[in-house]
């Protein structure tokens, strides 16, 4: 269920169609921690309570996010988390007993109540802007791609662009567009581009979740790099910030990111032409600054 709390603490900073909420910086998340509700407690602290709620029935809240709609639109992100946990629960109420429905519910609500304290902390600038109004440059990392190769940011410079996508091995809708971003990979290639994954199970060299995430990348026919980074990695706290999966993110040559990241598979199309019109916009201002 770990993969699931992360989603929990992208509460302030919005990642466009995948996140809300927290820096990543550390002195935003310094500032972060300075600010109290009015109950003396800081931001961190209400976070670490939510993630407790949701801990405590965490088999109810896995099937919970299992069934999620894979179409989440940033505006339902952008409003209280609580209530958007309380549509997610009303979308899978069938497959939970009135005693689990109304746990279920009654977790919502204690989170759309700590989402008020969030919302009403005192925010500075640090803490009040977004991803893109901080920086758009794709966080610092160093890790292994599945295979043992090690890897860090410099990867982005031998390509005109990546793909970045965000996954994990028990998301349903990430898995659907394996093979999508098989097929992504193998044209963006002849492009000087390239399509890497990021399974957040397997951060810190997790060898059974590498196993597992391996295993599911072959049943997809999925042949394109996957890295396992270190989880208190610039690159690690930013992907723990992600709220909806899968998250896709381009990225240029000079490790800024481009455009807005995206929620939802590229197996949708409107997300497959969104992406090839700012892979294009890349290639354009790759080629004019040679």
């Amino acid at each position: 269920m770990k993969r699931f709390f992360a989603w929990i603490t992208a509460l302030l900073m919005l990642l466009s169609l995948a996140a809300c909420s927290s820096t990543q910086t550390s002195t935003a998340a310094a500032s972060q921690q300075a600010s109290t509700s009015e109950t003396g407690k800081s931001e961190n602290e209400l976070i670490a309570e939510e993630n407790d709620i949701l801990t405590a029935n965490d088999e109810l809240w896995e099937k919970v996010f299992a069934s999620m709609d894979k179409n989440v639109t940033q505006t339902t992100l952008n409003n209280n988390y609580g209530d958007f946990l309380m549509d997610a629960v009303d979308n899978a109420k069938d497959q939970f007993t009135e005693e689990e429905y109304a746990s279920l519910k009654a977790d919502a609500d204690k989170i759309r109540e700590i989402e008020n304290q969030i919302t009403a902390l005192p925010q500075d600038e640090a803490t009040s802007q977004s991803a893109a109004e901080n920086g758009s440059t794709f966080p610092q990392f160093e890790g292994k791609d599945l295979d043992g190769n090690s890897v860090d940011s410099s990867l982005f410079a031998n390509n005109a662009f990546t793909v970045v996508n965000f996954w994990f091995s028990g998301c349903k809708p990430c898995v659907e567009e394996l093979s999508k971003l098989n097929e992504l990979n193998d044209a963006v290639r002849a492009m000087g581009g390239e399509v890497v994954g990021i399974n957040t199970e397997t951060f810190d060299g997790n060898e059974s979740a590498i196993k597992e995430a391996a295993s599911v990348l072959e049943s997809q026919g999925a042949k394109y790099r996957n890295l396992s980074i270190d989880s208190s990695s610039d690159a690690g706290k930013y992907a723990s910030n992600i709220m909806a999966f899968p998250t896709t993110i381009l990225v240029d040559r000079n490790g800024n990111i481009v455009g807005d990241p995206m929620l939802g598979g590229i197996d949708n199309q409107d997300n497959y032409d969104t992406l090839m019109k700012q892979i294009q916009s890349v290639i354009d201002a790759d080629s004019s600054n040679k």
